[in-house]
């Protein structure tokens, strides 16, 4: 047998399943848009409909189970396997300890979706998504986000009673500023615009880090500037600060690849003149105007926001250490019985999460999250070329910002997270072509070498 043959024996016959690819862009396009559906074509929260629409994106991404695979791992995806089995193990003992306390089912279902159910199809699904193209993944999510940023403008200047600035709900006091409404864009409430913020602003930093000309650097940079215009639309200073951080690591640690190439100097003054051209530049300085005075006039500070959650984890710890009910946090836990919002005791994560699950829950929790981390910087590890590093790196930052938030008691929030996860994750796992190409790269240094190993090929 000639050398190849030996190659085209399995390698080049494994195809890989470009279908699986378009189920996940179909559930990242549902995350985005079902709330849309909810309040514009379904127009009430309490229907059956919404409820199915509500999971829809959850239903979608686990129809990628269904999808044969064939054996593939990295030292990634085995590194977040074994910390994920060891943060569901603390869950669960957690679980069951809350559980003897009591127990809300409808809360508990919502709990386990963003604790167990997306993290373990993440894992899963990663296989079927190896190959994935992650500029794909960037680009339908940052033209989701221009939309937004569009749509959010139009909202920002109706009526607060019109019919593009209702809530799924159909709550009639829709927040305004002194500037105008906080646009929601197409998700149900104004956290969903905050989260496409952040969302957009990861893909404009993949979709410029992997842009291989201009063309492609200047959408990315448009895709950024989007970003940060949806949380200016929502006159929410979170997602400002969080962008504006993971854009600043971006160019200090990737500083080698992202700043030498001059077409991206070139695209940023290209989008800065598109723009001004479209005054686009005056309607982000009337929307920052509106954010600073939001600011003026709040009641907490930007240091209570993010470090508050750390007090209150703390004084629910004293509380129940080892949690006071499963799913007795979830502000919908009463939704489908008795068709209202219910209050919780905390209003951050932590100090919710310890409630629910306890201790041992926190800590599962926090082991999940920081396996996904991990696993990242281990992919980072085996990846040679600057944009894609440049691109994990911008992961791992809008992991850390979304387990540091809201990722447990935010659906659209854990839905983007473990979704963007399973597509990176997929994209650290070596294709066909790409273990063709190495075995034949190994088999010609060995024939050149070696010459007993010349003669057995030929």
């Amino acid at each position: 047998m000639t050398y190849d043959n030996l190659g085209s024996v399995d390698c080049f016959g494994i195809r890989e399943n470009r279908c699986a690819w378009g189920v996940l862009l179909a559930a990242l396009a549902l995350t985005v848009l079902e709330g849309a559906i909810r309040k514009w074509v379904i127009g009430s929260a309490f229907e059956f409909s919404s409820y199915l629409i509500y999971f829809s994106k959850d239903i979608v991404f686990a129809l990628l189970l269904l999808f044969p695979f064939r054996r593939a791992s990295s030292e990634a995806l085995e590194l977040f396997g074994r910390w994920l089995v060891a943060g569901c193990f603390l869950l669960l003992c957690g679980a069951l300890a809350s559980v003897t306390k009591d127990l809300n089912f409808a809360g508990a279902m919502l709990t386990a979706r963003p604790l167990l159910f997306l993290p373990v199809v993440a894992f899963m699904a990663a296989p079927r998504l190896r190959g994935i193209s992650l500029q794909s993944v960037a680009l339908l999510l940052g033209l989701l986000t221009i939309l937004n940023f569009a749509l959010g403008i139009l909202q920002n200047h109706l009526l607060p009673e019109d019919i593009l600035n209702r809530y799924a709900t159909g709550a009639s006091d829709i927040s305004t500023t002194e500037t105008g409404v906080r646009a929601t864009g197409t998700f149900s409430y104004i956290t969903g615009m905050g989260i496409i913020s952040v969302v957009g602003i990861w893909a404009g930093i993949v979709y410029v880090s992997l842009g291989e000309n201009m063309r492609q650097q200047t959408l990315g940079w448009a895709m950024l500037a989007a970003g940060f215009g949806c949380g200016l639309a929502s006159v929410s200073r979170g997602p400002i600060l969080i962008g504006s951080v993971m854009i600043i690591t971006w160019l200090l640690f990737s500083r080698g690849w992202a700043l030498t190439k001059s077409r991206s100097v070139f695209a940023v003054v290209l989008c800065l003149g598109i723009l001004a051209s479209f005054e686009v530049t005056t309607t982000f300085l009337k929307l920052g105007h509106g954010l600073l005075l939001r600011v003026q006039t709040s009641n907490d500070t930007t240091q209570e926001r993010s470090l508050g959650q750390f007090e209150e984890a703390l004084t629910a710890l004293q509380m129940a250490p080892l949690g006071n009910g499963l799913g007795t946090e979830q502000i919908g836990r009463y939704h489908y019985s008795q068709g209202e919002m219910a209050s919780t005791t905390f209003e951050s994560q932590w100090g919710r999460l310890v409630l629910e699950t306890g201790a041992f829950g926190l800590v599962g929790f926090l082991v999940i999250g920081a396996g996904a981390i991990f696993a990242l910087q281990i992919a980072k590890r085996h990846t040679t070329a600057g944009g894609e590093k440049a691109a994990l790196l911008a992961t791992q930052c809008l992991l850390l910002s979304m387990f540091a938030t809201n990722v447990v008691f935010n659906h659209v929030a854990s839905a983007f997270v473990w979704m963007i996860f399973a597509a990176v994750l997929g994209v650290s796992i070596p294709t066909a072509a790409t273990l063709c190409s190495d075995d034949r790269q190994t088999r010609e240094r060995q024939l050149h070498l070696d010459p007993e190993f010349q003669r057995i090929a030929l």
